[in-house]
């Protein structure tokens, strides 16, 4: 299944900022379009309306085109205006164009006529780029003129171009601020999610007991923490079944391991003369001995996996000590060199955390070629335990932080279970850290430990709640 670092709410949010997008700029666009045909249509119509009372106000103002010398100006604040004959002559003008010949074609209006000419010039004033320009015949005193009207469509442009960087501007704005809405509700709404969420990874980690202890607010979450509470009771009662079958097992196995062991014990005895007899029951008692071992493996582990350390302060460096100590202690040890070197503090249980590395310690012990070395680290908060040895290293599918039970690849001899490793990483993450097998790239092999520090926040955490329930 594929995993990604994508929240829900920014999800949510990108998606709410993508459909804001979507919608105001459509909407935007219309309304462009819809309020610049406005525009046009008024200015148009401002246009028409002039050019229909030009022939009366030119009337009002007693013009005879046959004795005008020179054109007359006319007040026409908004709007342009030229009056003009048939043949070309400007006779009365807009103060703008009194310096400006015609700014039509006779020709070009009588060929259209007696409809409107209408057309979209260059602005004769120069106030914008273009100019909505209309003319028909007039007639005064008898005599045809050329009635020319028009208007600059530069409120056009400018209600355009502020459309647009209202739009350019406030669509991403409204984008964002919709987007982080939705993201601060969806975040808000999916708190308890989290709150389960972290709840259960304390239960995974052994950091809380199997329960979550949330009390969402609304139905939908109470009834998803009562399915995970429920989810959660049976995978408590499974894996309470699954640890006492092998803790019965493990003890019923021994029993009888221990019976037969005692039984070849006094056969030996009895059959010292007979070399090859002897020696079958020699081998046969180490094997029981190696079965003692695995079911006493097999016992730990199970009591491991199912176990809730006690926490405390504990010394890496004195246990280590201590286990370099028990190991090189045991009969027929390897003469091999130790050393222990570092400081660390880490939160756990100092039983458990000797029991991980009497097994490091006495693997490395077993398969180095003549140095073990044991370095204790603090790595800011969390704390460090690195056993290294210049043995042959470890066999490839041991490496990592997954360990496959009853491997012993690597031993020198068959004495062991092969489930050192797959204990100690167990103790280890039952105390929430980690541990890393890997060879080095100059020969031999190398164990991390990872374990949390004193100040830790999740295990502060643990250690509170696991002070609150001995109270209760």
């Amino acid at each position: 299944m594929a995993r990604t670092d994508v929240t829900l709410s920014l999800r949510f949010a990108r998606r709410a900022a993508w459909l804001t997008v979507l919608i105001v700029g459509a909407v935007g666009v219309a309304s462009l379009l819809f309020w610049q045909g406005q525009v046009e249509s008024a200015i148009e119509d401002g246009v028409a309306d002039h050019l229909r009372s030009l022939e009366a106000e030119l009337d009002l103002a007693h013009i005879d085109p046959s004795d005008v010398a020179a054109p007359i100006v006319l007040p026409t604040p908004e709007q342009f205006v030229q009056v003009e004959t048939l043949s070309g002559r400007v006779v009365a003008t807009s103060s703008e164009l009194a310096s400006i010949g015609a700014v039509l074609a006779a020709e070009d209006v009588m060929a259209v006529a007696p409809a409107d000419y209408v057309a979209e010039l260059p602005d004769p004033r120069g106030e914008g780029d273009e100019a909505l320009v209309m003319a028909r015949r007039i007639v005064i005193d008898d005599v045809e003129l050329i009635g020319v009207v028009g208007a600059s469509l530069e409120p056009v442009r400018r209600a355009r171009s502020n459309a647009l960087w209202v739009l350019a501007i406030g669509v991403p704005l409204l984008a964002l601020l919709v987007g982080y809405g939705v993201w601060l509700a969806v975040t808000y709404a999916l708190r308890p999610v989290n709150e389960l969420a972290r709840r259960a990874d304390e239960v995974a980690s052994g950091a809380a007991p199997w329960r979550l202890d949330v009390e969402p607010d609304t139905e939908e979450m109470k009834s998803l923490a009562d399915s995970l509470e429920v989810l959660l009771e049976h995978l408590r009662e499974s894996f309470e079944g699954e640890r006492r079958f092998l803790d019965d097992a493990s003890h019923e196995l021994r029993t009888p391991i221990a019976v037969a062991r005692g039984e070849l014990d006094l056969l030996a005895q009895e059959v010292r003369a007979n070399p090859t007899m002897a020696e079958a029951i020699a081998s046969s008692i180490e094997e029981l001995d190696r079965l003692d071992r695995l079911a006493a493996d097999l016992l730990t582990l199970a009591r491991v996996r199912g176990a809730h350390p006690a926490l405390a302060r504990c010394d890496l460096a004195a246990i280590a000590r201590r286990a370099t100590g028990m190991v090189m202690r045991e009969p027929d040890q390897r003469p091999v060199e130790v050393r222990v070197r570092g400081e660390a503090l880490a939160v756990g249980e100092e039983i458990s955390l000797e029991r991980v590395l009497v097994n490091l310690v006495s693997n490395a012990v077993a398969n180095c070629d003549s140095r073990v070395d044991v370095e204790c680290r603090q790595d800011g908060n969390p704390a460090i335990v690195t056993v290294s040895d210049d043995g042959p290293g470890f066999p490839d599918e041991m490496t990592g932080t997954s360990f496959p039970r009853f491997a012993t690849g690597r031993s020198r001899s068959s004495d062991g279970t092969g489930l050192g490793l797959a204990i100690a990483a167990a103790i280890v993450s039952g105390h929430g850290g980690s541990l890393t097998a890997e060879n080095e790239g100059s020969g031999g092999a190398r164990v991390t430990i990872r374990l949390p520090g004193p100040e830790d926040p999740v295990i502060s955490r643990r250690v509170t709640s696991r002070r609150g329930n001995s109270r209760s």
